[in-house]
């Protein structure tokens, strides 16, 4: 039980164990969250609604799933598992939502993780899913629990035909298409960083009218398709196309044809300089994944503990 390490003292929150119980199983994410302004304001607009928000969860399609065409594989793979969007927000990446979304896991990122998600994310806008599962009920596990099971690891070679990870394809551990909130506690704050009081009202009145958003995803997928060419994230072509690009990027691949060892800071200073229109942005941006090898700090863990579907229920 989350009450025997919290023990009775004066309060530093009014989110109070009740609601703490059934959105986390960790007492460490508990005690963090309880206090953080994000979690506060969710609690406002949803702390009424546990039994309904325990069916719902989030799945952010992140730029290069615009940039990869793997937006409407992703719709058809979450709906295959059950999983279909009652609301959905687009917003752009920047530098303050990457580090809100990822506070509690970048304490292990290396500098050239947090640089290379600077320059990817903003690069278009990103697609958050509010999605209801289908299959869950009062007592099973939590929607946001399921996903993350079904969404696969990291690791290509650990992943599984059934994972969402195989089925869209990832391509490395940047370009993997989606971010899902862990658990229940962390979908509520991730609704706050995206959404203030009044965009949060109305997400919390198409989840209690069980919304039909899919006409809306469509839409938007449409309207970011047509702004946004399609990329192959193919590493070789990618340094072929930037041999004919004017200016920076074609110079730094003339030093790499002339034998030049060039480094993932090399292609990152001149991708700092590219506009996000450019053609040859994603050229670049599919260089620095492919050259970027260690993103985590060696002898770290995250500072709140990782999710697995073995936690168990609710306490």
């Amino acid at each position: 039980m989350l009450s025997d390490v919290l023990p009775d003292q004066e309060p530093l929150s009014e989110v109070g164990q009740d609601i703490l119980e059934q959105v986390t199983w960790s007492p460490e994410k508990a005690r963090m969250y309880a206090v953080e302004q994000y979690f506060r304001e969710a609690c406002w607009t949803f702390g009424g609604d546990l039994p309904r928000m325990l069916g719902i969860t989030l799945c952010m399609l992140k730029a290069e799933a615009t940039a990869g065409r793997r937006l409407r594989p992703a719709v058809r793979a979450l709906a295959g598992a059950g999983f279909r969007p009652v609301d959905v927000v687009a917003f752009r990446h920047d530098r303050l939502t990457i580090r809100e979304v990822w506070r509690h896991h970048f304490n292990l990122a290396t500098p050239e993780r947090v640089e290379a998600m600077d320059l990817i994310l903003p690069t278009t806008d990103t697609v958050c899913l509010v999605l209801k599962d289908t299959e869950w009920q009062p007592g099973r596990m939590p929607a946001a629990i399921r996903l993350n099971s079904l969404k696969g690891p990291a690791d290509p070679g650990e992943r599984l035909p059934q994972h969402l990870r195989h089925q869209l394809g990832v391509v490395n551990g940047l370009f993997n298409f989606m971010h899902c909130s862990d658990e229940p506690i962390d979908v509520f704050r991730e609704i706050a960083v995206l959404c203030d009081d009044a965009r949060r009202d109305l997400m919390r009145e198409r989840i209690l009218g069980d919304h039909d958003a899919l006409p809306e995803v469509l839409a938007l997928f449409d309207a970011l398709e047509r702004r946004h060419p399609a990329h192959d994230f193919d590493y070789g072509l990618s340094w072929k196309r930037l041999a004919g690009a004017p200016g920076a990027p074609g110079r730094l691949a003339a030093r790499r044809a002339a034998g030049e060892d060039i480094t993932v800071t090399d292609v990152m200073t001149v991708t700092q300089g590219v506009s996000y229109e450019d053609p040859h942005r994603w050229d670049l941006l599919t260089v620095i994944t492919h050259l970027l090898k260690v993103m985590n700090v060696p002898g770290l863990s995250p500072s709140v503990p990782n999710v697995t579907a073995e936690w168990g229920g609710p306490r």
